[in-house]
């Protein structure tokens, strides 16, 4: 129940998202699906780690361009 609650709502975060916003969809689930492969073993290798970082990082890049382009009206 609570993975189809999960889809149901990236489905719904998704839709009508510019395309910067997708991005940072995509690269949170890619963060989030990087965490779950390193930590399936109960254990971090340090490969894991800095595959973890990566995504980590990617995920910031995008966050930080969707904010920067945010216009304000006045």
């Amino acid at each position: 129940m609570g993975f189809i609650n999960f889809i149901i709502t990236f489905v719904q975060l998704n839709s009508g998202q510019t395309a910067q916003g997708k991005k940072v969809l995509k690269e949170g689930m890619d963060v989030i699906k990087s965490l779950g492969a390193a930590l399936k073993d109960k254990k971090i290798t340090q490969a894991e780690k800095e595959a973890f970082a990566a995504e980590l990082q990617e995920f910031s890049d995008a966050a930080i361009k969707l904010i920067d382009n945010i216009v304000i009206p006045e």
